[in-house]
């Protein structure tokens, strides 16, 4: 089974001296070797995940979030980690105070965000671009007020690449599960026979 994962979402998943490394990989792993299922790690943009999955590039994604629109056309496994939002503004602004909102966001276009801030937050105008760095470069470029990112991979994103330049949020305005998930219909039963080996206990956040 060819596993399709995100080289470029530390801490959860990316590429140590190339090798597939992080807390996700290592609990798929894990999953994988206990049902006895052969695997191959691909690493691949965070724009060609969904695509590759139902082109036949891959068998299965390694980590997602469910929203109504991909359920339509995926299986999703039990969680096997749980994060969550949150919102990031350059450091030569006023951070945003306990509920408060930016009048303009931008998240990745291809994210579980864009559906959620539009209708949690109906009044925040809302960019879309590439990637986690192009959302965090319109930021600083005055196209937006914050950048929308998995708060775990966003703190790890500014701290080691953009130094000094952005308020870390201290707690997500969400909560927000990752899944495995493969295309429909699951003719091998693979959610169903992954499932099996997922811990109850993966909800509560480990990092």
């Amino acid at each position: 089974m060819k596993i399709g994962f995100n080289p470029n979402f530390a801490p959860f998943s990316y590429l140590k001296d190339g090798k597939p490394s992080g807390i996700v990989i290592e609990r798929i792993v894990g999953i994988f070797e206990k049902s006895g299922i052969k695997y191959e790690l691909v690493p691949a943009e965070l724009t060609g995940l969904t695509s590759g999955l139902m082109q036949g590039e891959f068998d299965i994604l390694a980590a997602l979030a469910k929203t109504p629109e991909r359920e339509k056309t995926l299986s999703f496994s039990n969680p096997i980690i749980v994060s969550g939002a949150a919102w990031f503004k350059a450091s030569n602004s006023v951070p945003l105070m306990d509920g408060e909102l930016p009048k303009m966001a931008v998240t990745p276009k291809v994210g579980p965000l864009v559906g959620q801030i539009k209708a949690l937050f109906p009044e925040i105008e809302l960019l879309t671009s590439e990637n986690y760095d192009t959302s965090l470069q319109d930021v600083l470029d005055g196209k937006a007020d914050a950048a929308a990112l998995n708060w775990h991979v966003g703190k790890m994103l500014v701290r080691e690449k953009y130094n000094l330049l952005f308020h870390v949020p201290l707690a997500p305005f969400n909560t927000m599960a990752l899944h495995m998930a493969t295309k429909l219909p699951d003719k091998n039963n693979l959610i169903i026979r992954l499932n099996e080996h997922i811990p109850d206990d993966w909800g509560p956040d480990p990092l």
